[in-house]
């Protein structure tokens, strides 16, 4: 090859791109979440007399932060070739990845706070690869959110077999932006899903803290001496808290569900802020998010399923929740997509239309309980509990305690055995399941990957065996099942959705 072909070629090759210089800011967060340990011994060692070994140290742990970005900014480039992306990184160990763009199966976009003042914006990319490693193929973090727009358009335009050429990213958005939304979530709504999602893990644990360091450090909404020294000795609340001590219980009970509401609010509103799904050429597109934006694009034929999900309080007023179990990944690399957080029934009728799939079947026929074994079973080994509560009861009270729990526990287990059924409806299986939170699959017959029949002893004896349907995506190879079917039952079904997966 002569030199003027090689000045010609190198010349209409594209140079490598780098991540914007303010990368090293986006990842303050990043930095100061790591600086806490260093904070916390820095703080021992002054309080030791160690001034010197306590500024070396938090020296050190903030020299070390930010020399981590500088040399994620030096050392990685991206270069978009027309049918693949190539990146490289590391100083020492150099990492070159190479990702075909029919390969890749989502592009994720996501901006915290600081990317937003910034316009900066961090990609994601995953393929089929790194769906069950939990981890994604290549991170570019991070880029301005034109070019990462650009960069996705890109992709899935490749993906689509579409012309190379690219339209206006204006008029892209205009036509998007125009379509109605499949599904979408206002202000109102996110505070009440909010209310729904009620926080009972910050409740234990804040009355386990005022347990163990309640009176040390005077944290403890069920003393008295709490609401004396936290409020003005003349308010009218607080001297009738005083004057009654199951009056503190009460208060201590309702702070404690404050504590929970304003958890479950504040934790939805930075998660579904202005949450909105809508329908692209290939599945859903989803934006989400009060400070850290996230876009996300689910390919419709990664889903595997959808699951139903809603409490007793939710069900009650006619609310409900969607997501789909899909081979991508969503936040926390998990592959469980909420596409409708707080929605009527109606509302998942139109997501599930779209997905062109069948709504659920309005008639209660042809739905199959599992044996009654199943239920006998379950108080049979609730059993042990009751004549431990027994026998406790000759020695103490709190007996009465043991035998009310295992009543508890036989009543759930006989709900729980009432409400599990299943359905074969032509090229799917429903599945319901939980007596308290319920839930309802819709798992396609060409999704299933295996069947497995299992019976224990206690099964056998009972002469009942339980069917378990592995799924690929989910948390890790995620599996659905039916349980508590007399033997034959199992093993025809077994067949049956075996038949129907081919």
């Amino acid at each position: 090859m002569s030199e003027a072909a090689e000045a010609i070629m190198e010349e209409e090759m594209p140079a490598p791109e780098r991540l914007h210089p303010l990368t090293m800011l986006t990842g303050l967060g990043g930095i100061l979440k790591s600086l806490w340990g260093a904070i916390a011994a820095s703080a021992f060692l002054l309080y030791s007399g160690n001034q010197t070994i306590a500024i070396a140290v938090i020296g050190f742990a903030l020299l070390s932060g930010f020399i981590q970005p500088l040399l994620r900014y030096l050392s990685f480039s991206f270069l978009v070739e027309e049918d693949e992306i190539v990146m490289n990184s590391g100083i020492l160990n150099r990492n070159h990845r190479s990702v075909p763009f029919d390969r890749v199966q989502d592009v994720n976009i996501e901006q915290n706070p600081i990317a937003r003042v910034f316009g900066l914006a961090r990609v994601k990319l995953e393929t089929g690869a790194s769906a069950g490693k939990g981890e994604e193929d290549g991170i570019i973090d991070s880029i301005a959110l034109d070019r990462a727009n650009e960069l996705r358009d890109r992709i899935r335009r490749h993906r689509a077999a579409a012309l190379p050429a690219l339209p206006d990213r204006g008029e892209a958005m205009e036509s998007e932006q125009a379509r109605p939304a499949v599904f979408a979530m206002d202000a109102r709504r996110v505070f009440l899903a909010g209310m729904f999602n009620f926080s009972l893990a910050v409740v234990g644990a804040l009355f386990g803290l005022m347990q163990t360091l309640g009176d040390v450090a005077n944290f403890n909404f069920f003393s008295r001496t709490f609401w004396q020294e936290s409020f003005a000795p003349d308010n009218p609340l607080v001297i009738f808290i005083l004057a009654n001590q199951i009056m503190a219980v009460i208060a201590g009970l309702v702070s404690l569900v404050l504590v929970g509401l304003a958890t479950g609010i504040i934790g939805t509103a930075l998660r579904e802020w202005n949450f909105r799904l809508d329908r692209t050429e290939s599945g859903f597109r989803r934006r989400r998010g009060l400070l850290t934006l996230t876009d996300t694009v689910l390919p419709l034929k990664r889903v595997q399923a959808a699951i139903y999900l809603d409490g007793p309080v939710k069900r009650h007023y006619g609310w409900t929740s969607l997501k789909l179990q899909s081979l991508a990944q969503d936040s926390g690399n998990s592959g469980d997509h909420v596409v409708a957080p707080l929605a009527r029934p109606d509302e998942t009728k139109e997501i599930l239309a779209a997905m062109d799939w069948r709504p659920l079947p309005e008639d209660a026929e042809d739905w199959h309980r599992p044996s009654p074994a199943l239920a006998m079973e379950g108080l049979l080994s609730l059993l042990p509990l009751f004549i431990g509560g027994i026998v406790l009861l000759f020695f103490h009270w709190s007996g009465l305690l043991v035998i009310g729990a295992a009543t508890l526990l036989s009543i759930g287990a006989l709900l729980d055995w009432r409400w599990r059924r299943h359905r074969v409806d032509r090229d799917r299986v429903l599945i319901r399941s939980g007596w308290w939170q319920k839930r309802l699959v819709i798992l396609p017959l060409a999704k299933i990957q295996s069947a497995d029949l299992r019976r224990n002893f206690i099964d056998r004896w009972f002469g009942i065996a339980s069917v378990r349907l592995g799924v690929a995506g989910g948390k890790g190879f995620s599996a659905h099942g039916v349980s508590g079917l007399a033997t034959a039952d199992a093993f025809r079904l077994r067949q049956r959705l075996l038949e129907g997966s081919v």
